[in-house]
């Protein structure tokens, strides 16, 4: 909707909620009544039809909208700080650059509302219908979306922040859980995939915290061992990391304590290299003397296949398997059908590492 053009009749003053009403009446309605640049901060406008009015710029911080009627309003940049919009209907209004910090949009109708670059920090949107919504550039951090509706909403250059809602801020990670998988959905649906990426590693953040939280102590420690290893396949740097730990610990393990390997440290360096790519020894490299520094080779070659795997799953994210199920496949249900997807995963991972290394093993021969 454009912004209606005109002087506000009531510009700079204090309106109360028997001023507004007199004005509509005067106005013969709702539809084009300019109140710009008014004052209606903490004003009681609770369930009033405002439908078409202009209310842009307005101080609206704390007042009451909640029932209010405002589809096909103008409130672009109005100051809406705290504001209670419960239950408001914003069919189709235009907030672009309002400021909306912790305002409270629970059950509010924004089907087609345009809060194009509106600052919504904190904002609570529980349940709040954002259809076909226009949120580009927006200021989402630490928003509270849960069971929000956001489908065919535009949430390009959508700020944020470090991607941490308002929920888990607050430590219910529960809730936060289907929040972060239906973002993570929208996200991949609109191409989005480096944001959706984010919202994936959110959502299993929650999933480690809230098991560590009801001490579920064995699924907690795995989740922390996927989130130091790859980052639960967002962050590819830390799967070169941790081969690299590998590596480097196996070498002085066997140079000093075990002394399993003839020559020097870098002997034992290559020694751990050859070992984690499972490449074999060859003329460059001694054999391991003794059955520990066998079965430590052995160990890290297991390694080294998985961890390449991980490297290949995580740096590519396009293939099949490993990767989530996404919008186009619904997550599966009971306890069977996660530990065959979780077996499957495993054993895609393992196929793709054994394919890497043979294909290595063929190409350097």
């Amino acid at each position: 909707m454009d912004k209606p053009q005109g002087e506000p009749p009531q510009a700079g003053k204090r309106l109360t909620r028997d001023d507004v009403l007199r004005l509509i009446a005067e106005h013969g309605g709702p539809v084009g009544l300019n109140l710009e640049g008014a004052d209606l901060h903490e004003a009681d406008l609770g369930e009033l039809d405002l439908h078409g009015a202009d209310l842009g710029e307005l101080d609206l911080h704390g007042a009451d909208l909640s029932g209010a009627n405002l589809q096909g309003a103008y409130v672009g940049e109005a100051n809406l700080r705290q504001a209670a919009l419960e239950q408001a209907d914003l069919h189709g209004a235009t907030l672009s650059f309002a400021d909306l910090r912790r305002a409270y949009l629970s059950h509010a109708n924004l089907q087609e509302a345009t809060l194009v670059g509106s600052d919504l920090r904190e904002a609570y949107l529980l349940r709040a219908d954002l259809q076909s919504a226009r949120l580009q550039q927006a200021d989402l951090r630490r928003a509270c979306l849960d069971m929000a509706s956001l489908r065919d909403a535009d949430l390009e250059n959508a700020n944020w922040g470090d991607y941490i809602l308002g929920q888990e801020a607050e430590g219910n990670f529960r809730q936060e859980v289907p929040v972060y998988r239906a973002l993570k959905q929208r996200h991949a649906e609109a191409g989005m995939y480096d944001v959706a990426g984010e919202f994936h590693y959110r959502e299993m953040e929650a999933r480690r915290k809230l098991a560590w939280k009801e001490r579920r102590f064995p699924y907690a420690l795995a989740m922390y061992a996927l989130r130091f290893l790859y980052g639960y396949g967002e962050r590819p740097l830390r799967v070169v990391v941790a081969a690299a730990a590998i590596v480097l610990g196996l070498a002085l393990l066997v140079h000093w304590p075990l002394g399993t390997v003839e020559g020097g440290f870098w002997d034992a360096l290559y020694y751990s290299a050859a070992s984690f790519t499972a490449l074999g020894y060859g003329a460059s490299a001694s054999d391991p003397q003794g059955w520990a520094g066998r079965f430590l080779g052995a160990g890290e070659s297991f390694l080294g296949v998985f961890m390449m795997a991980l490297f290949l799953v995580t740096f590519t994210r396009k293939s099949f398997t490993a990767l989530g199920y996404g919008a186009s496949a619904s997550d599966p249900q009971g306890w069977a059908g996660r530990f065959l997807g979780a077996g499957e995963s495993f054993l895609g991972v393992f196929m793709m590492a054994l394919f890497l290394v043979t294909f290595t093993r063929k190409m350097t021969r």
